[in-house]
């Protein structure tokens, strides 16, 4: 734990002049940074990730996924089809992955042991539950 002065505080002899700060988490924070940066990258040199894939590629925006996906529709429209979309939201993704079929394909593809590693204990011991039309299902994680 760390103290650090309030600027906002004229008087440090009074109670709530200095501010306690947890730096534990922090560090938890930049190693995942690095590790999504070195992951990030090997997708990309080792080609792993669909040309239309928007996430993990540098200089992709939000923008750039929603140009495409109207251009997509509207070239659907002109050819008299029908088109259907489904969103997800894929933030939370790496919970909802059978973990070992995803630690086997990282390997098979060349993504080091210790980056396999360390996903399988970020994720393990997790559960994701699922509920759509009043069906539920769980999925463990080990």
């Amino acid at each position: 734990m760390v103290v650090v002065r309030n600027p906002s505080k004229p008087d440090y002899m009074k109670l709530g002049a200095y501010c306690p700060l947890a730096l534990i988490n922090t560090v938890t924070k930049i190693l995942s940074a690095c590790m999504t940066e070195d992951l990030t990258n090997m997708a990309n040199l080792c080609q792993l990730l669909p040309a239309n894939h928007f996430g993990c590629h540098p200089g992709r925006t939000t923008s750039d996924s929603l140009h495409y996906i109207m251009k997509f529709t509207k070239d659907t429209w002109r050819k008299g089809e029908v088109t259907s979309s489904l969103f997800l939201n894929i933030k939370g993704v790496l919970l909802s992955i059978i973990l070992n079929l995803l630690i086997h394909d990282m390997r098979t593809k060349g993504i080091l042991p210790q980056y396999t590693y360390w996903i399988y204990r970020k994720v393990s011991g997790r559960q994701t539950s699922i509920t759509f039309n009043g069906h539920s299902q769980t999925q463990e994680h080990y």
